[in-house]
């Protein structure tokens, strides 16, 4: 892979990773907070459920994907 498009791709991923964190931990939970809505149990349980079901999801892509990409240039 060539620099220009790895830095490329970099660029991008680091712009989703800090445009989906600031609206995940920040944008929904303040306006959220700021409009006065009470968190009940059950809505927290959804969002750590939620949460959780994130982390696992993108630790398995990430840990799954190099080898993906390692047997199909080996296949070729």
């Amino acid at each position: 892979m060539e620099d220009k498009q790895l830095m490329k791709d970099a660029k991008m991923c680091t712009r989703w990773a800090l445009g989906l964190t600031f609206i995940l931990i920040f944008a929904f939970p303040g306006t959220m907070f700021l409009t006065g809505y009470n968190y009940t149990l059950q809505f927290f349980k959804g969002w750590t459920y939620l949460a959780f079901a994130w982390l696992v999801i993108a630790g398995l892509y990430i840990s799954i994907r190099p080898w993906v990409e390692v047997y199909l240039e080996k296949r070729q």
